[in-house]
């Protein structure tokens, strides 16, 4: 009798379970096309914040402004033709490295450039770009009784006015030259600049393999090297020598020969002196 009521109510459970798996096939078979949406929108919303956390989200958020500083010659309206972005049109943080190569290959710009960002709360407000402009550096003259031309630090024309006088005077037959004097004087006014206040004069002689220069405050003339990985000690030993001699030595040198390391020729009245 025991056994008989336990089947019944396992068959009565059975019954039961059938009938809810039952309901829930044709409950998954009504909404089948909810919940496949669901399934996908969930699928999609993982995807994108695993993208969107990789990502930095400053890449897609635009600055209000944006304002170089430290322009002296160049005015904004030009600042703004050399990076490509007039005033109306956005400027994301993935563009600075289009503007920081722009920069870099312009005539006006020297280099060292450095963004900064200038937030509001928690988001980007203002970018601002600080640069070195391009300085004259020397004045060309490529032939005799023609025309200087003034070339600037980066090697280049330079394009505003200038006063000549108060640049050295560099005087050569080929345009190739302009390279080499530009990385010579660029060194010397990075290492020592009232040295290069100093300059009058330079002939870059290449097939001498020598820079001849003249100072304006000393009557010879002194021969610098080729080998740019000597310029800077050729500069130190160059103001040793002349800081040590006497009035009447440096007056009585017509030249100062620098071109070999650690060692100084001085010719003076036909003969030769090593220092």
């Amino acid at each position: 009798m025991l056994k008989y009521h336990e089947r019944e109510r396992e068959k009565a459970f059975e019954s039961w379970l059938a009938n809810k798996k039952a309901a829930f096939r044709k409950y998954l078979l009504n909404r089948k096309k909810q919940i496949i949406s669901i399934s996908a929108l969930l699928i999609f919303c993982i995807i994108a914040f695993l993208v969107v956390r990789n990502a930095s989200y400053d890449q897609f958020i635009a600055f209000v402004k944006v304002t170089p500083v430290n322009l002296d010659r160049v005015s904004e309206d030009a600042f703004r033709k050399v990076i490509g972005y007039d005033y109306g049109e956005k400027v994301y943080a993935k563009d600075t490295a289009e503007i920081r190569s722009r920069l870099e290959a312009s005539d006006v710009i020297f280099g060292d450039v450095q963004f900064s960002v200038k937030p509001v709360k928690l988001l980007p407000y203002k970018l601002e770009i600080k640069v070195r402009e391009a300085r004259p550096l020397f004045a060309f003259i490529p032939q005799a009784n023609s025309r200087p031309v003034i070339y600037s630090d980066k090697g280049k024309i330079y394009p505003y006015s200038a006063n000549i006088t108060d640049l050295p005077i560099v005087e050569a037959s080929k345009f190739s030259d302009i390279h080499l004097v530009t990385e010579f004087l660029n060194e010397m006014k990075r290492y020592d600049a009232p040295l290069y206040s100093r300059v009058s004069q330079v002939l870059p002689l290449e097939d001498k393999r020598q820079l001849i220069v003249f100072f304006n405050d000393v009557n010879f003339k002194t021969k610098f090297s080729l080998e740019k990985d000597y310029w800077e000690t050729a500069f130190r030993h160059y103001r040793q020598l002349t800081r040590n001699m006497r009035v009447s030595n440096l007056n009585s040198v017509s030249v100062l020969d620098l071109r070999f390391r650690d060692l100084a020729y001085t010719t003076a009245n036909g003969g030769s002196n090593e220092h």
